[in-house]
């Protein structure tokens, strides 16, 4: 017997439909005519494949409402206020652009503002309007900045107002936005005793209520500040000239996950950020970001999100000793592979925490009875990240021989191992001296190899299209092309052979592309890797058809 569904209708005059909406795929439409319609009369305000939830554990949240396809946009959210950072070398309040100062008589200077003598790029800038306001009333009430060119690079603390600053004046030109602003988590408490939030109740304070007149009490003034600190992405242009604070309401409910299954990329000169699905994410599942840096091991990473964003992640990544089975945070045991160990059956042990929500834990050996305390991989695990601090990022050698150094020491896949690693793929194949195709063949191989042990920690700490897999893609498909070329030419390969091998660097190619065009600085780098790889294949305008970067 055939059981009656209910039949979908229109969205606008209730009729049988069967066109669905592309974006939550929730809705019906009769016809293209009628879903314009709906769109205009409100449904673009109400169209997303996520809502927003909150629960007694994890606060507000993001979950999907349909199943979001890997590589979806999930939103686009234009920021709700930007601003600088807390501390920072001398630039432009209106683009973010890191400042470098001109001659100005006898000495140097930066450009300032004519009114109010904030360092800017220029006379555009100056008459911005994101520093109208701000401009305004430090010139109502006669203050003018006096940040000055003294060295490269000077850390200028006055900037720590602006951001603050143009929240508070929102009450009065946005205050829809100023209460969305204000309505987001703070961590003020766990704020307010720290040294940084001591100065900043001494400078900030004193410089809202006094010296511009405001009226605000000292309790919301540094609540803003916290919700800034809590909240805000890190904004860099694709050039890395550029450099701001931006909080973005909707995305700021994203959860945190050192495992995520999205990516951010920011659109455009006003910055709109674009949440980009890395992995297919199933109806109802969290969606989530990570707000530090994935290549960081558990200690880092725990202690950078406790102190930052005032939280203690316990992400299954976080929960397992291994990280996943990257071994990201682990070092072998000095006993199991001291002198004499190579023939031993504890050959290859390592350390691990016995508590890696504990950062007091200590870290016990998988195979024997040694151990040793938290503080003592704390201190081990900074004064190595300075040695890797202090290495020439031109000059390969310096990493190579950090690698070795070490070797005996941290597992091939701890996280400064990797990132040593990671620097000698930029260097290799890039760096004056060390371009790809002038690589020696040892040199290449080594890139290859490197490449395919990073993507290996990719698969697991960063799965699907995240930026970083794209990228390695890239580097790797350029040095086996190359490699390829190189083997054809010494009859290494035959030419079915060496056609095998450029069409699985088109494969490459491909993936890397459906991961990177979204980006829009990327698009004409993937274009001139496509030309250059299909150039290299026979009947080569055929083979490029099966890529596209629309």
């Amino acid at each position: 017997m055939e059981h009656n569904r209910e039949i979908p209708t229109c969205e606008v005059c209730q009729k049988p439909a069967n066109q669905t909406c592309g974006g939550c795929k929730l809705v019906y439409y009769c016809s293209r005519a009628h879903q314009k319609l709906g769109w205009r009369e409100g449904h673009k305000f109400k169209c997303c494949a996520f809502k927003i939830q909150f629960s007694d554990n994890v606060g507000r949240h993001m979950i999907a409402t349909r199943d979001i396809q890997q590589g979806e946009m999930i939103m686009k959210e234009k920021p709700a206020i930007m601003g600088p950072r807390m501390s920072s070398p001398a630039h432009c309040l209106s683009c973010g652009k890191k400042l470098e100062p001109i001659k100005i008589g006898d000495k140097y200077d930066f450009y300032k503002c004519s009114i109010c003598c904030w360092p800017m790029c220029g006379q555009k800038c100056e008459k911005a309007d994101v520093h109208k306001p701000e401009c305004k009333i430090m010139t109502d009430m006669k203050y003018k900045c006096t940040i000055k060119y003294e060295e490269p690079n000077k850390s200028e603390a006055a900037y720590c107002v602006i951001a603050p600053l143009r929240v508070l004046l929102m009450k009065q030109s946005n205050p829809q936005q100023y209460e969305n602003i204000c309505n987001l988590e703070s961590h003020i408490d766990e704020r307010i005793g720290t040294p940084l939030y001591t100065i900043l109740k001494a400078n900030l304070t004193t410089f809202i209520i006094q010296v511009l007149g405001m009226d605000f009490d000292e309790e919301t003034i540094l609540k803003v500040a916290s919700i800034f600190d809590t909240n805000a992405f890190d904004v860099r242009s694709p050039d890395g000239s550029k450099r701001l604070r931006a909080i973005y309401v909707t995305a700021s409910m994203m959860n945190h996950s050192c495992r995520p299954n999205t990516r951010h990329i920011y659109l455009g000169d006003d910055y709109n950020m674009a949440l980009i699905a890395t992995v297919p994410i199933a109806k109802g599942e969290l969606i989530t970001a990570t707000y530090t840096q994935s290549l960081w091991g558990t200690l880092d990473r725990r202690r950078h999100l406790k102190i930052n964003k005032c939280f203690d992640c316990d992400c299954e990544r976080c929960r397992d000793p291994t990280e996943l089975g990257t071994n990201l945070g682990n070092i072998y045991c000095s006993l199991c592979n001291g002198p004499g160990s190579e023939h031993s059956l504890t050959k290859g042990a390592m350390l691990l925490s016995t508590n890696p929500l504990d950062e007091s834990a200590t870290w016990k050996c998988e195979k024997c009875d040694h151990f040793i305390l938290s503080k003592q991989m704390f201190w081990g695990n900074n004064a190595l990240k300075q040695d890797l601090n202090k290495l020439n990022k031109s000059n390969p050698k310096d990493f190579e021989e950090f690698i070795q150094k070490y070797s005996q020491t941290l597992h091939p896949t701890n996280h400064l191992v990797i990132q040593a690693k990671l620097a000698l793929t930029q260097i290799y194949g890039n760096q004056k001296g060390y371009i790809l195709s002038e690589l020696p063949d040892h040199l290449l191989q080594r890139k290859i190899d490197l490449c395919h042990e990073l993507l290996e920690v990719a698969d697991k700490i960063e799965p699907g299209w995240s930026r970083f897999r794209g990228t390695l893609l890239l580097d790797l498909q350029a040095a086996m092309t190359i490699q390829t070329k190189r083997e054809f030419e010494t009859e290494k390969l035959t030419k079915a052979g060496a056609q095998d091998h450029l069409m699985e660097s088109m494969v490459l190619l491909q993936e890397a592309t459906n991961i990177l065009r979204v980006e829009p600085h990327m698009r004409e780098a993937l274009e001139a890797k496509i030309e250059e790889l299909s150039s290299q294949l026979e009947n080569g305008e055929n083979e490029s058809e099966c890529i596209s970067i629309d």
